[in-house]
């Protein structure tokens, strides 16, 4: 009888690729989950929103951690960020509609996007981010049913929005009246400043949504996230049949990081995994400043798992990538991170999944293949 996978990855054992966005699994500590049990409401069907204990310490968990209140009442309990996305493609948009996009922008969005038959266009961009001038006239434009921008450590830029143009971005989302969707699932992986507050929290009354998710700050393996939102746009996400049906997402699983959350154990292993992140982060930078050096540019982000570097030269990284596989590294090639422009030249790596060592080992590599 053959051997069914285990999980969605099975890294590959001839090569260090950088091309991996998920956490090493040496950062999943099943011993957090030892002592814990849940309750047999647990095990019904949920409210459609989530649990209210659970929401409730989610709420007070994460105004521990962010400049702002968030009340569990604009909180919406998910499968993960991409249940989340998903939700609101099926909520807010129609086949044939337009999304405003990053670009570039998580390759994962934009497929699921593509999968609701939604049509991308990128808003333009300056030295700040996604420009709130060029968005205003997009809106007016092409109507789309939302728009959707990472503001925290983007995938797959590492960037984050300053406190005056995230303010921007919302007031164009307030006086336009169109979907703001903000994916913040680094929101909470900076190393040492934390950024400024997600989206939703900068106007209550604003058509905004915030995602958070606990795949990145915990395990993937949960499919445990939330979305933060006012509570009319919250209501507007539950009246569908799969919560007519099912009730609340992840019943279960809530009951279980619940006690994480109120009795101060994931703020202890959140604090080791930012270290353990800027550390490897640190030993990528330093590695491709002295593998690579004047061949390449790159911004050392302050947070989350990815750097984005620039080839100086004219090469499309695309072909570059069976070179790099036979050489024993990997990288995911900027074009697919695009929804038009033109990024061949680039490149993502992620300094989750390796350790220190390994990621130095793989820049080696690379360099050899780049140079």
């Amino acid at each position: 009888m053959s051997v069914l996978p285990i999980t969605q990855l099975i890294a590959p054992t001839d090569r260090l690729d950088l091309g991996i966005g998920q956490p090493d699994p040496a950062f999943l500590s099943a011993v957090l989950f030892e002592p814990l049990q849940a309750d047999a409401l647990s095990l019904a069907y949920g409210a459609p929103a989530g649990d209210g204990r659970f929401r409730t310490a989610l709420g007070g968990w994460l105004t521990e951690h962010y400049p702002v209140s968030v009340a569990p009442e604009h909180l919406l309990i998910t499968n993960g960020s991409t249940n989340a996305l998903d939700r609101i493609c099926a909520s807010f948009a129609r086949p044939g509609d337009t999304v405003l996009v990053d670009d570039p922008t998580y390759f994962i969005a934009r497929t699921l996007l593509a999968d609701h038959e939604l049509t991308l266009i990128p808003i333009p961009r300056d030295a700040e981010g996604p420009d709130p001038l060029a968005l205003s006239a997009l809106i007016d434009q092409h109507k789309p049913a939302f728009c959707y921008c990472i503001p925290t450590f983007q995938n797959p830029c590492g960037y984050t929005l300053s406190s005056a143009r995230r303010q921007q971005l919302v007031d164009v989302a307030r006086q336009s009246n169109c979907l703001l969707v903000a994916d913040e699932v680094y929101q909470l992986l900076h190393f040492d400043t934390p950024p400024p507050p997600p989206l939703a929290s900068f106007d209550e009354q604003a058509p905004v949504i915030s995602i958070g998710s606990f795949s990145k700050i915990l395990a993937p393996g949960l499919r445990l996230g939330w979305i933060q939102t006012n509570p009319e746009l919250l209501d507007k996400l539950t009246q569908s049949a799969v919560f007519n049906s099912g009730g609340g997402l992840n019943p279960f699983t809530s009951a279980l990081v619940q006690p994480l959350l109120e009795d101060g154990r994931l703020n202890t292993h959140l604090m080791q995994l930012r270290q353990q992140l800027k550390d490897r982060c640190q030993a990528l930078v330093a590695a491709l400043h002295e593998h690579l050096g004047d061949a390449i540019s790159f911004t050392a982000p302050q947070g989350g798992y990815f750097i984005w570097v620039t080839l100086n030269s004219p090469i499309d990284s695309e072909t570059l990538l069976p070179d790099a596989i036979a050489a024993g590294a990997g990288f995911l090639p900027g074009a697919r991170f695009s929804a038009q422009a033109d990024n061949r030249s680039a490149l993502r790596l992620c300094f989750a999944f390796y350790d220190e060592e390994r990621l130095v080992e793989a820049v080696r590599r690379l360099a050899s293949v780049i140079r």
